[in-house]
């Protein structure tokens, strides 16, 4: 019975080794693919964007009986309304705020060095050589950043939006994609041979399943950060506190660093109104990173789909280490896909999975939910 359980486990762990071998080897072609056709992938990446964003809108409209092509239209004119009413109302003060910002954020650079060397003054303690040299290059090191920036983002603006043709085709492509969901799914599944068409259809359901739940899980949970902190910077009569929410909720999708990058810049300018208002800053998004942490992303992500946060922080650095901002994009959803695919070869091999699991309910004919599991 012991040699029994002693080859079972043998065979299991030599299961599991040539599982992940065989992920390794499809995530390298993955990315081998990506490399070669990264320069036209981005018109493609903002056409799924596009369908994780409206494919919940359609679906809900086409359940109420409204033909799907009506569904379609009223989807994309609500989305254009939106996007007009934020370039009309939201844009010009993200436009405004940034010039300003980038033209005065030297200043308050100065103004926060200078607390730094009154304090010193104070505590002479703290006053050496190597504490003065850290500050100044610190300091050093805010202005040539933030030059940088300044000059990096035309051609960063260029990489993200690829000029006008992909922000045209990218909707075009996800209007005729949700228009022809069913036919493309029907499609992809006579293309498999008939003896794996059942797993292969139930792998890209997963695959769609976590990736358009995280997505759309993240960015809820940043806008929800974005207005939380937008909204108490305003009310603490911080500048620019708009685009301040705007950028804290963006960095807050990378865990653990992305709030504290995103909370510096506030930190900074509320120095330069007054050291008290800085502690008071750093207070308050401490409290609605809290408030993030206890309440929003639970309620959120536990309808949706998480990563670990060292794999989404790994996931980023691969990602715009290999294809610079493309790749950072294109990262989060390959490291959902990866999930995907290594839930579904664990499910296969073990009727349970031991610690947190995450799967997707695919009852034939039934809309994808979402089902998180967690066993002790």
């Amino acid at each position: 019975m012991g040699e029994t359980d002693g080859l079972e486990r043998i065979k299991r762990l030599g299961i599991a080794t040539w599982s992940i071998v065989g992920l390794l080897a499809l995530l390298g072609i993955a990315l081998f693919i990506i490399y070669s056709i990264h320069t036209v992938l981005m018109p493609f990446i903002y056409a799924l964007a596009f369908v994780y964003v409206l494919r919940p809108i359609v679906e809900w409209q086409s359940k109420r009986g409204i033909p799907r092509i009506i569904a379609l239209i009223l989807s994309y004119l609500g989305m254009l309304i939106a996007i007009a009413l934020f370039g009309m109302y939201v844009g010009p003060i993200l436009y405004r705020e940034g010039n300003g910002l980038i033209q005065k954020f030297p200043t308050y650079i100065s103004t926060s060095v200078g607390y730094a060397h009154d304090l010193m003054d104070k505590y002479p303690f703290l006053k050496s050589d190597q504490v003065t040299d850290i500050i100044t290059g610190i300091e050093g090191s805010f202005k040539t950043l933030l030059k940088d920036i300044a000059l990096a983002i035309p051609t960063l603006t260029a990489n993200i939006f690829g000029g006008v043709l992909n922000l045209v085709l990218g909707p075009i492509i996800a209007f005729y994609i949700l228009k022809d969901l069913e036919p493309i799914r029907k499609t992809v599944s006579d293309m498999i041979p008939e003896k794996y068409r059942a797993e292969g259809m139930h792998i890209i359901r997963k695959i769609d399943c976590i990736v358009g739940g995280f997505l759309k899980g993240q960015l809820l949970v940043a806008l929800s950060v974005a207005v939380l902190s937008g909204i108490a910077l305003y009310l603490l009569g911080v500048d620019y506190a708009i685009l301040l929410g705007f950028l804290i909720g963006l960095f807050n999708i990378i865990p653990y660093l992305g709030p504290i990058i995103g909370g510096i810049p506030a930190v900074i300018i509320a120095l330069g109104t007054s050291w008290q208002l800085a502690i008071i800053v750093i207070a308050v998004l401490l409290a609605v990173q809290q408030l993030d942490s206890i309440f929003i992303s639970p309620r959120i992500m536990s309808h949706q789909v998480n990563l670990h946060p060292a794999v989404v922080i790994f996931a980023l650095l691969v990602g715009g280490t290999l294809f610079n901002i493309i790749g950072m994009l294109i990262a989060i959803p390959i490291a959902a896909v990866g999930k995907a695919l290594y839930l579904h070869f664990r499910e296969k091999e073990r009727d349970s999975i031991g610690g947190e699991a995450i799967l997707c309910d695919l009852k034939p004919g039934a809309e994808d939910t979402l089902r998180v599991k967690n066993e002790v």
